[in-house]
């Protein structure tokens, strides 16, 4: 026999008596997607549907809402809003006047004062009612081999804007609970209960989701109250209509009118932190296994249940859903 034939047949016993291309020499021994152990540590991303919505923050959107819910408005109400930061000398000769001729007269000629003014309110205030329900949760999940485990809220999201608790100077919000798993992959979380700067969460998703959606170019209630409301030619108006007065002067009182709407509205807001605003839930999910390593890789369909409350009152969370990565 010929070296190159011998060659050739030794090379073809070899690759016969080989192992075969289609065996997994690397395969795991448990391929399985449920996991054996949740130990690790998960990011979060929830959603809550919170319908106790504080007095306070309830109070607010019915103010923006006054502006634009009579006959009347917006012209009443922006005159109203000027004479009530007249020098007090110069009310009493304004209200009466302001009532009769100059409203009348302003609501026909609202489009060269304020014509986006109704628009404009209308939707921040509906935009405001959306995000005092509705948000989105950061957060992280730390499980530990014997199930204790800590959850931590980091941020929340509204319509997609990230609100960063350290990035704002604010602490996280963190509890203590348990987790388990079942031979199925069902996963248990044991109930957590957290506090969150309600009052504060409000205002930045107000300032930062809402009010540059309304307004372009604005990024507070004071900001979008100077875009929508000419004070120059509400003052000009003003002077013209009562025939006494500069127009500085009702200017300058147009100007403090919305300044101090805007003030008002802050400060409400921020009462709302001087009550608790806490979450009290039960976790329920299914933990996945990826690599069939037996390790929970990924935690799908979670579902909080359980309560928000606020000064006393409590309403079941609705739509309080989550899921995870390691």
């Amino acid at each position: 026999m010929k070296p190159s034939f011998v060659l050739l047949f030794i090379a073809f016993v070899f690759a016969a008596c080989g192992p075969s291309a289609a065996t997994p020499i690397d395969a795991p021994p448990d391929a399985s997607t449920i996991p054996k152990s949740p130990a690790g540590t998960f990011t979060l991303a929830g959603t809550l549907d919170l319908q106790v919505l504080p007095p306070p923050a309830d109070a607010l959107v019915a103010e923006l809402t006054d502006a634009t819910d009579s006959p009347d408005d917006p012209a009443q109400f922006l005159c109203d809003r000027l004479v009530a930061e007249l020098p007090a000398s110069w009310q009493s000769i304004a209200a009466g006047v302001a009532e009769a001729v100059v409203a009348p007269y302003l609501e026909t000629e609202i489009d060269s004062v304020a014509p986006d003014f109704s628009d404009g309110i209308r939707a921040l205030a509906a935009g405001f009612g959306n995000l005092a329900h509705h948000v989105q949760t950061a957060e992280s999940l730390a499980v530990e081999p014997g199930g204790y485990a800590t959850r931590t809220i980091t941020g929340v999201a509204y319509s997609g804007v990230q609100i960063d608790f350290a990035s704002e100077g604010m602490s996280d919000a963190i509890a203590s609970t348990t987790v388990a798993l079942d031979a199925s992959g069902a996963l248990a979380i044991a109930t957590t209960s957290l506090e969150l700067p309600y009052g504060r969460l409000l205002r930045l998703g107000f300032d930062r989701a809402v009010v540059p959606n309304v307004v372009f170019g604005a990024n507070d209630l004071a900001g979008a109250l100077d875009e929508l409301v000419d004070c120059d030619s509400l003052g000009e108006l003003f002077a013209a209509k009562i025939g006494v007065g500069s127009v500085s002067l009702y200017t300058d009182a147009c100007e403090a009118g919305m300044t101090a709407l805007a003030t008002d509205f802050y400060d409400r807001l921020a009462t709302i932190d001087t009550s608790p605003f806490e979450l009290v839930a039960t976790g329920t999910a299914i933990g996945v296994d990826l690599d069939g390593d037996g390790v929970m890789d990924r935690i799908d369909d979670g579902v909080w249940v359980g309560t928000s409350s606020y000064a006393g009152a409590s309403a079941p969370l609705i739509g309080a859903t989550f899921t995870g990565t390691r």
